[in-house]
């Protein structure tokens, strides 16, 4: 474990929680008094786009001979794509306090919906705005307050709810405007406002642009001239398509998973792909808006794009339909960044495993800004380089409804272990041989020493994400 992490284990092991606050107020105030690193250098403008229930392979740049993502390709042309990127919770709400905050959703304290940020946790957008940068904030919202609460300076369009309408959404301007309906498709104000932004910014400071669209979550309605784009019986289905479950995990009883009635007919979700694929290339062109106004205002040489989805989707894979699963189309998701200042790292794609925490750290490093030392994350920024070859050993997954703990999961480069809280049950796979984890390998004898492993570096990991944990994750 490297230094970082080892003072991450440190702080969710020994320290009190009134002791997490005391460190963060005074790490606070020890980055107001610091100087930046590269001080005589004007830092990086960062612009990232988040999309919202994104698979990992729905990309051409990911190898989907199907969806067209032309922007999105040339963005992956001209930077780095990262093929094994994951959340730490596969929903909307903790994965986006994730990213802003560095920190797993136990100790930041937002681990389902409507939850809060933990008093005295610092976001991404006020640790730059002590940097000197501005902060600009458009499009889905959902979390506490409002962007401004989190460092947002700038904001337009903000979409403050988990899912609505494409057309004619409910938008909010300002810290305490009222939802109004805005004339339009969602997609594209969100966009308007990203291209506004870029046009009328504080020329004078480097910014920081957080532009969060609601694409492709359902209602899966693309406008009608991406629709047929799409004809359903062209579809592929999952190569691990089922009708159903092999088991009940716990949230077939949840919203996403009633969309489509039990068993799957393949058409049906052929249909849901075909519209999905729809909203994708919609969202595509809208990001291509984007990149073209970088262009326009010479800010493309200056501007470290970055490219994510803040959780994967189902659609059919394993008998599944949402995000709430610890299967890879859950917790995987695409991640394309673009560095300007990185000469020759163009085109290239990294394997190494990296979590939605990571981002915080590493566009601190980027900018010359020191995080927080009680971040979860760690920077990639020498792996985007190519100076080292991993950040992380494994990747921890969980998920809860509610108040009620269902899944927790370990994936290694190899292997995956994915524990049924509720139902005493776990399931293995070999990743190397068995990538759509179809074959559970959990009562293999000849694995005894795997499982073993992956139990105690599980419990390890929940116990430096702040779980209280006392016994093993399942028997």
């Amino acid at each position: 474990m490297d230094k970082a992490g080892s003072r991450i284990v440190g702080f969710s092991l020994f320290v009190s929680q009134w002791g997490r606050l005391t460190v963060m107020f005074c790490s606070l105030l020890l980055m107001a008094a610091m100087p930046a690193r590269g001080a005589d250098e004007r830092p990086p403008n960062i612009l990232l786009l988040v999309s919202d229930d994104h698979q990992h392979s729905a990309l051409g740049a990911a190898g989907n001979p199907i969806v067209q993502t032309p922007h999105l390709d040339r963005l992956a042309s001209q930077g780095v794509r990262f093929t094994h990127a994951f959340v730490h919770i596969p929903i909307c709400t903790p994965s986006r306090a994730a990213y802003l905050t560095g920190m797993y959703g136990p100790h930041n304290g937002v681990t389902f919906f409507g939850k809060k940020r933990s008093q005295g946790v610092v976001s991404l957008a006020e640790i730059l705005s002590k940097r000197g940068y501005q902060t600009a904030f458009t499009g889905k919202w959902h979390n506490d307050q409002r962007p401004p609460a989190w460092g947002f300076g700038w904001t337009a369009n903000v979409f403050a709810g988990g899912m609505g309408p494409y057309t004619d959404p409910k938008l909010v301007q300002g810290a305490d405007d009222p939802p109004r309906v805005t004339k339009g498709n969602i997609t594209e104000l969100i966009a308007d406002a990203a291209v506004r932004f870029l046009g009328e910014r504080d020329a004078s400071r480097p910014f920081f642009l957080n532009v969060a669209f609601t694409a492709p979550h359902d209602p899966r309605t693309p406008p009608p001239e991406y629709e047929r784009m799409y004809e359903p019986e062209r579809m592929a289905l999952p190569g691990n398509f089922m009708a159903s479950p092999r088991f009940d995990p716990g949230t077939l009883n949840i919203r996403d998973e009633k969309l489509l009635p039990l068993p799957r007919e393949a058409a049906a979700v052929r249909r849901e792909i075909g519209r999905y694929y729809g909203l994708i290339t919609h969202l595509d062109a809208q990001i291509g808006r984007i990149l073209d106004a970088l262009e326009k205002h010479k800010l493309a040489d200056d501007t470290i794009v970055i490219f994510v989805g803040d959780n994967g989707l189902a659609l059919g894979a394993h008998g599944l339909l949402g995000k709430q699963t610890m299967y890879d189309e859950g917790v995987r998701v695409p991640l394309i960044v673009r560095h300007p200042r990185l000469e020759g790292r163009r085109g290239e794609t990294r394997d190494a495993l990296v979590d939605l925490i990571d981002l915080l750290p590493t566009i601190c490093d980027w900018t010359g800004t020191p995080p927080p030392p009680s971040v979860d994350g760690r920077s990639f920024a020498g792996l985007l380089k190519g100076e080292t070859p991993r950040v992380r050993d494994a990747i921890f997954g969980t998920y809860d409804e509610k108040d009620t703990p269902l899944f927790r999961m370990i994936r290694t480069e190899r292997y995956k272990l994915i524990c049924y809280l509720q139902l005493n049950r776990e399931e293995l796979f070999d990743l190397q041989a068995d990538p759509l984890e179809l074959k559970d390998l959990s009562d293999d004898p000849g694995l005894q020493e795997v499982r073993d492993r992956l139990r105690a570096r599980l419990k390890e990991l929940r116990k430096s994400a702040g779980e209280k944990v006392d016994e093993p994750a399942a028997k």
